[in-house]
């Protein structure tokens, strides 16, 4: 019986040899973050003063040519105006944040709420060149505010959101004379 183990062990060994060529093949295509956080709570601040704070239950951090910070489960993001009040909100299942083109892309379910102005978009994908302060998309979005509802195929605005336009326009518009 031992010898029989003992075969079967050196049956094994034998069959097990990894080469490493092929695990190189097999893995080159694999990416894997050097680092992975549970809940995050990071603050960003320009001068001593908060400017936001940014919670997630993951982050996961990728160095290399597709540098990037992934929130795979979420993420939730307060922004804070030159009085230190919360002046907007923006929350998303998924982001991806491009280190080295300044891109934020948020995607799947994506709410951005304009405090001051009680102004709120949702879309299913936004993105944020922090380069020329832009949020921009190309997909189905709708914004709310306290005077209407409007729909469109897309839109463009300011970091703020204080200023946007919506492109393919549809629903009802007030108009002032």
């Amino acid at each position: 019986m031992v010898r029989l183990i003992s075969l079967l062990v050196v049956t094994a060994s034998i069959g097990c040899k990894n080469d490493p060529a092929v695990v190189k093949q097999l893995t080159k295509d694999v990416e894997m973050p050097v680092s992975s956080t549970k809940n995050v709570e990071m603050l960003y601040t320009d001068s001593a003063r908060l400017r936001a704070k940014v919670k997630a239950p993951r982050r996961d951090t990728y160095l290399g040519e597709k540098e990037r910070i992934e929130f795979t489960d979420g993420v939730e993001v307060k922004f804070y105006g030159e009085d230190g009040s919360e002046s907007g909100e923006l929350k998303a299942k998924y982001a991806i944040n491009n280190t080295k083109s300044e891109q934020m892309i948020a995607r799947n379910n994506v709410q951005l709420v304009n405090k001051l102005e009680g102004k709120r978009l949702e879309t299913e994908e936004l993105i944020w060149d922090q380069k020329s302060g832009r949020i921009y998309s190309d997909k189905f979005s709708k914004i709310t505010s306290k005077q209407e509802v409007i729909y469109g195929d897309g839109f463009e605005s300011n970091q703020d959101f204080s200023q946007y336009r919506i492109l393919k326009i549809r629903g009802i518009v007030n108009i002032e004379e």
